[in-house]
């Protein structure tokens, strides 16, 4: 009898232990809108619960990317449970009439959407995975929870904003005067750094991308100025603050694994300022990756060698 209880016992603890490693190890593929600095913001999470969690911040500011997560992270999704977060004001996060978010309001939804997830999910830490103006927020996340941050990876990261865009002018004015376009100078002497409207930032793309083989011809410029306009009214006021950082003046001292990710060809955000950056950069475990042939854009044009890249550093980041 005493053996039939013991047998019963271990089947039964099998059976409990099982059923708890099917739970934890569950597919989750699912939306939803979370109370986050007092308004509904929207995530999109999919992944395995028994995987590290994975917070990716978008870039812009103003640009989601929760809509086309299958191209940016199907890829981190089979070995993490992957967040998008819609920050406020961008893709399924914008209300009617919302007033321009400041810096300070950014960061606090950064820090209460971390804290949502990490206790809604029981997790002790979380993984940054933070693009262009989210680089900004994971900065923020890093210095002030370093003990909930398993990782950050910084790509193309916001350092300075007017000596990237005044080294950009720069370099574009002394190629078109090479190649006496005296109406592309003419338009890139006009620039106001730091930007003073939205005209300045739009003329400036326009350049950058005929620069790198693309050229707007002038009706379809039209199109991109409304878009432009469209972003400006929202969005310019918090830009300006961007201006305010500097990441040169001083050591940035992280107390978690850093990993920063750039394009060899960022126009946007200065490919030398980055590498000045992180030279200075203080981090238990720091490196930097050079992305070939490839501008400020690598999410969308090197999604993939850009997340094989980042399981690669974070599978070697555990060992």
């Amino acid at each position: 009898m005493k053996n039939l209880f013991i047998i019963i016992f271990i089947v039964l603890s099998c059976n409990l232990f099982g059923h708890e490693s099917m739970i934890n190890s569950k597919s989750i593929d699912t939306t939803q809108f979370v109370n986050i600095g007092g308004i509904k913001q929207f995530i999109s999470i999919k992944g395995k619960k028994n995987k590290p969690l994975l917070l990716y911040l978008h870039g812009g500011p103003g640009a989601a990317t929760s809509s086309h997560r299958q191209q940016i992270t199907n890829i981190l999704e089979e070995n993490f449970l992957v967040v998008h977060w819609d920050q406020r004001g961008s893709g399924k996060s914008l209300i009617p009439n919302l007033k321009s978010p400041t810096l300070s309001e950014m960061k606090q939804d950064a820090e209460e959407i971390l804290l949502f997830l990490m206790e809604k999910f029981n997790k002790d830490k979380i993984v940054l995975v933070a693009n262009s103006w989210g680089t900004v927020l994971g900065f923020h996340l890093a210095l002030k929870y370093p003990s909930k941050i398993a990782s950050l990876i910084a790509i193309s990261p916001l350092i300075n904003n007017q000596k990237s865009q005044n080294l950009t002018n720069k370099k574009l004015i002394k190629h078109y005067k090479q190649h006496s376009n005296t109406e592309a100078v003419k338009q890139l002497k006009s620039i106001h750094i730091p930007y003073e409207k939205v005209e300045d930032m739009a003329i400036q793309f326009k350049w950058i991308s005929d620069f790198k083989g693309t050229h707007i011809p002038d009706n379809e410029f039209k199109n991109y100025m409304e878009y432009f306009k469209e972003w400006e009214r929202l969005w310019m006021p918090l830009y300006k603050e961007l201006y305010a950082i500097n990441l040169l003046n001083h050591k940035t001292v992280f107390k978690v694994p850093t990993y920063v990710l750039i394009g060899d060809k960022d126009l946007t955000t200065s490919t030398e300022l980055t590498e000045k950056f992180y030279k200075k950069l203080v981090a238990p475990k720091k490196q930097l990756f050079l992305l070939k042939d490839v501008g400020h854009q690598i999410p969308a044009y090197k999604s993939v060698e850009m997340q094989n890249l980042i399981c690669d550093i974070l599978v070697k980041a555990n060992k």
